[in-house]
């Protein structure tokens, strides 16, 4: 038996989320290319359909890996936020630390049926996000923060 916590995993609906919101850049983008392309003849249309496709497959595939390298951990102590592809970070944020625990839900968060859940300290540095997370659990989890670091949740 092992004494290290749960890693936990971003809700999918997230990932749908993220495709949504990029697809709606890339296929301007991709729309565009073609359209260079047909002035330049059979070859540049031909060239201009692949690199479009290519833009519009890459969507999905880089959405995918990105949220597939979101996790957090609570330890006894703190919580680990883990993210990135090319570039790695992590956020540990000791619970002591914790001044005020938010609860975001945009637009399309509420479209998706997900929240994002805030962690503010007093070193910005140190102040960590937490998208996708389903928000019936949430509150919950908020609560049991803010319980953890000792803090009022006056409003």
């Amino acid at each position: 038996m092992s004494d290290e916590p749960e890693e936990h995993a971003l809700d999918r609906s997230l990932r749908t989320e993220w495709i949504v919101l990029w697809l709606l850049a890339a296929v301007p983008v991709a729309a565009i290319v073609v359209a260079v392309g047909t002035q330049v003849g059979a070859a540049g249309l031909v060239a201009s359909l692949v690199l479009a496709a290519a833009i519009i497959a890459a969507v999905p595939l880089g959405t995918g890996a990105v949220w597939r390298r979101w996790r957090y951990v609570l330890w006894d102590d703190a919580i680990e936020v883990r993210h990135g592809v090319v570039r790695h970070g992590t956020t540990f944020v000791p619970f002591h630390r914790i001044q005020q625990v938010d609860v975001e839900r945009g637009p399309l968060d509420r479209a998706f049926g997900i929240a994002t859940l805030v962690l503010r300290t007093a070193a910005a540095t140190t102040d960590a996000k937490i998208p996708g997370l389903d928000p019936t659990l949430v509150d919950g989890m908020r609560q049991r923060l803010l319980e953890r670091a000792g803090v009022d949740d006056a409003v």
